[in-house]
């Protein structure tokens, strides 16, 4: 009887330990399948993701509940959506979790969605795609060749609040305009020496920390309008450059 109970034990535990290695086993090939994420962690991601998109929807002036049922149409994410959120923040989360293709896919749907509506772009919009563009890791014009192919431009509803001649695109400031004199453009960025591809990012990134948009919006009508404007120069000669120095 003892040998008996003996032998159901080891039976028993060699079921258990079976069980055990069939379970690790198939979560690894879960997490592998997730980019290494854990399935816990998928219902966070999805959290965030929809509501970088959902944020980024509103800034165009639609709607909450249009925008929570375009941004679930796109991504195919039903996950709730936390609404003022701070983007660079959320998006960098996103990253830490999520595989390259994922922030790629992520990346397309938002200009996916904000071209879709076939209007100009609100700059506080654009200024969004960028802070995601960053947060998500990209360092190159992976915007920008999104915004070719799917074709969108912007407009600066700051021009009405400065001189014209602050603006050479008159307010519709196109990102296709490819022309300029380089030397011109590099010193808007003010770059000095070699124009490498690295030293123009670095640059524009430098330049960017300090007027970007949000940083004036406790700031006189005035200082908002200078901010918008340096800060349409200097994304104009970033993208520009970036269109011949792609080493």
């Amino acid at each position: 009887m003892e040998l008996l109970a003996v032998i159901l034990m080891f039976v028993t535990g060699g079921a258990i330990a079976i069980f055990v290695m069939i379970a690790t086993a198939i979560a690894r090939r879960e997490a592998e399948r997730n980019g290494g994420v854990p399935q816990r962690v998928i219902p966070e991601r999805d959290r965030i993701a929809s509501s970088l998109l959902f944020h980024v929807v509103t800034l165009g002036g639609v709607p909450s509940d249009v925008a929570m049922r375009e941004v679930r149409r796109a991504s195919g994410i039903a996950a709730p959506i936390t609404s003022g959120i701070d983007i660079t923040n959320w998006g960098e989360s996103y990253a830490r979790m999520s595989t390259p293709e994922q922030r790629a896919s992520l990346l397309e749907i938002a200009v996916q969605l904000v071209a879709s509506r076939g209007t100009l772009v609100p700059l506080r919009q654009y200024v969004a795609l960028l802070d995601l563009s960053f947060a998500l890791g990209f360092q190159t014009d992976a915007l920008a060749k999104l915004r070719e192919q799917y074709g969108f431009d912007y407009v600066d509803h700051a021009k009405d609040g400065r001189p014209r001649e602050a603006d050479r695109g008159a307010g519709r400031m196109t990102f296709f305009d490819r022309g300029g004199d380089e030397q011109e453009l590099l010193r808007v960025l003010q770059i000095e020496g070699p124009a490498t591809r690295a030293a123009i990012i670095s640059a524009y990134r430098k330049l960017v920390a300090q007027h970007h948009p949000d940083k004036f919006h406790s700031k006189t009508r005035e200082e908002q309008d200078v901010a918008a404007a340096r800060f349409i120069e200097i994304t104009r000669a970033y993208e520009a450059l970036l269109s011949v120095h792609r080493e």
